[in-house]
């Protein structure tokens, strides 16, 4: 009978612990078929051919001969960490999002802490953008208070941009106003730049509206950029914001430079603006630097686009990105005006960098009066850093006898 005992307490103790592994079931099957899955591959890693092996190292030896490069360091090794923290942020905003808020600020300041908060007011402000926004005002501080208001601000002005101008209308007035007032208006004007541009012509004059003004304008460029245009020069009438009216014209040209030519040509004939001009020639230049030469040398004397420093613009804005073609570009025009004024704009960006090549090409200069005063301005600036290398070319150089001489005498040489 003891052993009938036995058997009965036996089963009785297996069925209990079945009862209480049963909640954990499918947590216990998940992790088994991991593991089953992790034996299968190092069994599948044991079994593979020795040349497979053998190429792999191949290859690594091949780019381990190569020039190493610097990879910048994360801040785990495997995002793991960053991961967990990211997921706990969220869980908690879900639960509370003013307590996850308040936990965050708890945190060591790091780029995880901003990135947590970004996501905590994205899931706070879908429900509640107000709350979210006046916990913030309220709450956060530095670079974090700046980034999560214009996080928030983007999410609530894509839903309602009238209420979030409201409130944002009641905002002390110092870098954060203007933040969510950039923020807000950005967004506003992809959609409604009529409606944004009213609420930014309504704000009173001051550092505000000209931030406010030049997101406007940078934002409603994408959209309409010729009405953009138009309302920045009624701000440059009204208001003396020539600043938004260079800005718009610069935006304008990028995105479209045929009409963009066309909006100055009629603003040329009603205005006195030659600042204008040079904004064009130069995003023109930014842009593609070969048809901004095609440009220039299309225009007439006539031509109100035509302006002596055209040419210069372009040049200082080629030499600042590709100073190789625009050299080659400088060897292959004749000798004259426009060559000249190329040269003079090839001088002023290439001085700092290479001053030897901006002082030779300085000597090609046609026009005497103008190759002496180019000439003098490079040799003090090179001298200045390289005295030697400066009276060295100043020696060898094509020089009239004269001229050489008070050269070397500029630079300090007996």
């Amino acid at each position: 009978m003891r052993w009938l005992f036995r058997i009965a307490l036996t089963i009785g103790f297996l069925g209990l612990a079945a009862l209480a592994i049963m909640p954990y079931l499918p947590t216990i099957q998940k992790e088994a078929g991991h593991f089953y899955d992790a034996w299968k591959e190092i069994r599948t890693e044991q079994i593979k051919p020795k040349t497979e092996t053998s190429t792999a190292e191949s290859s690594e030896k091949t780019i381990e001969r190569r020039r190493p490069l610097s990879i910048p360091k994360s801040d785990s090794v495997d995002g793991t960490e960053t991961d967990l923290f990211l997921s706990e942020a969220r869980r908690r905003a879900q639960d509370d999002p003013e307590s996850a808020m308040a936990w965050l600020q708890n945190q060591d300041n790091s780029p995880q802490r901003l990135r947590g908060m970004l996501e905590v007011v994205a899931l706070w402000a879908a429900d509640d953008s107000e709350g979210a926004l006046l916990w913030l005002e309220s709450n956060a501080q530095g670079i974090a208070r700046l980034e999560t208001l214009n996080s928030a601000v983007e999410l609530w002005s894509a839903q309602d941009p009238v209420a979030t101008s409201e409130w944002i209308a009641g905002m002390a007035n110092d870098g954060s106003k203007v933040t969510a007032t950039k923020a807000l208006v950005d967004n506003w004007a992809l959609t409604q730049p009529e409606e944004a541009s009213a609420w930014v012509s309504a704000l009173p004059y001051g550092t505000l509206r000209d931030e406010a003004a030049q997101a406007l304008i940078e934002s409603w460029t994408k959209v309409d950029p010729e009405k953009a245009a138009i309302w920045a020069l009624s701000e440059a009438e009204f208001y003396g914001n020539s600043d938004l009216l260079y800005n718009s014209i610069e935006q304008f040209t990028k995105v479209d430079p045929k009409n963009a030519e066309l909006f100055l040509r009629n603003l040329t004939q009603a205005y006195d603006a030659p600042e204008t001009i040079d904004t064009y020639v130069r995003a023109l230049a930014q842009t593609d630097p070969i048809e901004a030469m095609l440009w220039q040398s299309r225009l007439t004397s006539e031509d109100p686009l035509s302006k002596e420093g055209n040419t210069r613009i372009i040049m200082q804005e080629w030499s600042r990105t590709d100073s190789v073609a625009a050299s080659a570009w400088l060897s292959d025009q004749a000798p004259g005006t426009e060559r000249d004024a190329a040269i003079l704009g090839f001088n002023d960006t290439i001085l700092q960098y290479e001053p030897e090549a901006a002082t030779a090409w300085a000597n090609y200069i046609s026009d005497p009066k103008q190759r002496e005063q180019l000439l003098r301005s490079s040799i003090q600036k090179w001298a200045y850093a390289q005295p030697h290398e400066a009276l060295q070319w100043v020696k060898e150089a094509e020089l009239d006898p004269a001229l050489r001489t008070s050269l070397a005498s500029e630079i300090g040489a007996d």
